[in-house]
């Protein structure tokens, strides 16, 4: 079994951990063992892989001997069977060219599982649950960038999805999706002032972030963090009015008046916007 193998069923338990902590603080402190773990072996692999060739996996160890090589150049071969640390593992990575991982979440979590494991805890488990809440949010900002895995492949649908789903994880991801958006040359103030409502049209997720040409709206893809679908910008476009025009959109259903949405004659999607007398996808300014 592979390094990458293992890190993956050492996530998958402690996961298991997590939703039976609620009600059982045990698994709850197996839940930090069990992650912890799991975490630390994704960015082992990440050292594995960059270990020159014949170096016996020198970014991995612990000890790490120079020699002398047949055309007389410095080496430096691993040795030993003891790998870094934590301390190590951020320290090397970052020298490596890691970027944009919030280390200290994994210094707290493995600070919490040095606690549980040598002390007792005084941490209330809820404590403990949202401190291993908050590094979920690890494995988004490594794994997809620094392993060329996305996560659900690594891990499976069922537990990406959990962890997706999940308050603090959501929260930081959401953050970092708005953040994306933001960055969109929305051709019209009303789409500038509706990004909150743009949620992913396959699986509702409000986890989407933007890419490509984000100055040519015909050019910019829209990647959804949970199902990892890719929509087009005229898809986005009416999900989102249809959600910022929701509950006028009711109202002129059931009891009558004006919409604020009517079809484009010129696209044929339902994106007119009444208010701006133009279409927000094509910018037709003709009903």
């Amino acid at each position: 079994m592979s390094m990458l193998d293992n890190a993956v069923n050492s996530i998958r338990l402690g996961l298991e951990d997590f939703k039976a902590a609620e009600h059982d603080e045990a698994r709850a402190l197996s839940s930090i063992r069990n992650l912890t773990a799991g975490l630390l072996l994704l960015f082992k692999v990440k050292l594995q892989a960059m270990s020159p060739p014949g170096s016996n996996e020198a970014l991995l160890k612990e000890r790490v001997t120079p020699t002398l090589g047949t055309d007389g150049q410095t080496a430096w071969i691993g040795s030993g069977s003891k790998t870094v640390d934590v301390r190590s593992i951020i320290t090397r990575l970052k020298g490596l060219g890691v970027e944009g991982v919030e280390w200290r979440l994994l210094e707290t979590l493995t600070s919490i599982r040095n606690e549980v494991e040598h002390y007792h805890s005084t941490r209330p488990t809820s404590v403990l649950l949202e401190t291993v809440a908050n590094c979920f949010h690890l494995i988004q900002q490594f794994v997809p960038r620094y392993l060329e895995i996305s996560p659900v492949s690594l891990l499976g649908g069922d537990i990406w999805t959990f962890l997706t789903e999940h308050e603090a994880f959501y929260g930081r991801e959401r953050k970092t999706c708005l953040e994306s958006l933001s960055h969109v040359l929305w051709p019209t103030d009303i789409l500038v002032g509706a990004i909150e409502h743009l949620s992913c049209p396959q699986c509702k997720a409000k986890l989407m972030k933007a890419s490509g040409n984000l100055e040519l709206p015909s050019q910019t893809r829209f990647h959804c963090t949970r199902c990892e679908a890719i929509s087009q910008f005229g898809d986005v476009v009416e999900s989102m009015l249809v959600e910022k025009y929701f509950a006028d959109l009711y109202i002129a259903a059931t009891q009558g008046g004006e919409s604020p949405l009517e079809p484009c004659d010129h696209c044929g999607r339902d994106s007119y916007v009444v208010e701006e007398q133009r279409c927000a996808i094509c910018g037709d300014g003709m009903i």
